[in-house]
């Protein structure tokens, strides 16, 4: 069930936003070795964004998923953070990245819990 959230300041138009959500998609299963079929992405763009004090190009991004494992963080950092910049051109040192391990029986679909 790992759900992968991008909010950036950045302007996305909507043919290419929808191309980076399949591609996220894909990069979030492969990279968890979950189900595609679980995964679900969303992207937030021309956000109200400020980093640092600067209205450069940003993201905050959130990474959620039931048994996300602690001592891989932050191996997936440098891959969240490699495919930001790669696909939305946004410096590495301006994506944060807020991991989240969650409970199964915390979270619902198709009218039960995990």
């Amino acid at each position: 069930m790992p759900y992968f959230s991008i909010e950036t300041n950045s302007v996305i138009k909507k043919e290419s936003k929808q191309a980076l959500l399949k591609k996220a998609t894909v990069f979030i299963a492969v990279m968890l070795g979950k189900p595609e079929s679980f995964v679900m992405v969303s992207i937030q763009s021309e956000s109200d964004l400020v980093f640092g004090g600067s209205h450069q190009t940003a993201a905050f991004v959130q990474l959620k998923s039931i048994g996300l494992p602690k001592d891989r963080c932050a191996e997936f950092s440098d891959k969240i953070c490699g495919f930001i910049h790669q696909e939305m051109k946004i410096p590495k040192e301006r994506i944060y990245i807020d991991f989240t391990d969650i409970n199964g029986t915390m979270f619902g679909w198709n009218g039960k819990t995990f």
